[in-house]
């Protein structure tokens, strides 16, 4: 009689590098949080605190939504066009181009 280690043999793991790369996907995805809503009243604020930043050029802190993921971008705003929907914002480093419906956040600094 054969004796073998029987279901034992096929605990260990044994993953395609196909499914390695969909595991490593689905806890990415995981990661991910949902774009809030911003109601009317905020993003009225939203634009009233962008527009005193443009005319007084003093510093202010937003938070972004960018595919799932948060965060913080401090400068000046030098730039607001409603047309494009986009605002020119002055950091330390460089100006930096951002989408107004990627603001969920802005807080004066």
């Amino acid at each position: 009689m054969i004796r073998d280690r029987g279901a034992i043999k096929w605990h260990s793991a044994f993953f395609m590098p196909e499914h390695a790369k969909m595991l490593k996907q689905l806890k990415e995805d995981d990661k991910k949080q949902k774009k809030p809503q911003v109601d009317e009243q905020e993003f009225e604020e939203i634009g009233f605190i962008v527009i005193n930043s443009l005319r007084n050029t003093y510093p202010i802190k937003l938070t972004l939504w960018d595919y799932g993921y948060f965060y913080d971008i401090i400068g000046t705003v030098v730039k607001v066009d409603m047309i494009e929907k986009i605002i020119m914002v002055e950091t330390d480093l460089e100006r930096k181009y951002i989408e107004i419906d990627k603001i969920t956040r802005v807080k004066r600094l």
